[in-house]
């Protein structure tokens, strides 16, 4: 018995089969897992431009914008980014007083809830610097992301986070409706828009 162990031990006529079937899953999940990786980095990345591209064309506009220029921006960002189910924007314009922001007015899409001046606190920290009476254009983005093969990565949420100034005007005028010159017609009912009113005995202007 232990001369017929002794001698299987020594024979190597199947060494490349037995190491292939060794090896085999092993550079098959690196090369699914590399998959899943690279994918998910590439729509991150991805995001984040369909992000600041979004925000450019907010900080050009001199115009009032309507909450269905909004929704449009929403679908530009779902078109880029190849995902038309479940992304979400929220557009907030923030405006600095002697002693803390304000929000001038919030709009967000797909579901998403809009800002009020009582979320101002928990941003605070993210908002730069600004003189009395400046405002900023806040744009966040969510893109939900499921990993095509289940390696161990669970499903995220990517959040973009931008900030910007209007460039050619001191603030950005809202309707929360729809264009008329665009899309009479039009409803489409899921945007949460609308400022929230000014605090009663706020005499700053508004406009």
């Amino acid at each position: 018995m232990t001369r017929l162990f002794r001698k299987f031990l020594q024979q190597e006529r199947a060494a490349v089969a037995f190491e292939a079937v060794i090896i085999t899953p092993i550079l098959a999940w690196l090369f699914v897992g590399s998959f899943v990786f690279f994918d998910a980095f590439r729509t991150y990345n991805t995001s984040l431009k369909a992000t600041y591209a979004v925000a450019d064309v907010l900080s050009r506009q001199t115009e009032m914008i309507f909450g269905s220029d909004i929704e449009g921006l929403s679908n530009l960002f779902q078109h880029i980014t190849r995902n038309v189910e479940d992304s979400s924007m929220r557009v907030t314009e923030i405006r600095r007083r002697r002693n803390d922001y304000r929000v001038d007015w919030s709009y967000a899409t797909n579901g998403q809830t809009r800002l009020f001046n009582s979320d101002m606190s928990d941003l605070e920290e993210n908002l730069p610097e600004m003189v009395h009476g400046e405002r900023i254009i806040l744009v966040e983005t969510f893109l939900p992301y499921r990993p095509a093969f289940n390696i161990g990565l669970s499903d995220l949420e990517f959040t973009n986070f931008t900030i910007t100034r209007p460039r050619f005007a001191g603030q950005l005028d809202f309707n929360s409706g729809n264009d008329p010159d665009f899309c009479s017609s039009c409803n489409f009912g899921d945007g949460d828009g609308e400022g929230e009113p000014s605090d009663e005995g706020d005499t700053e202007p508004t406009g």
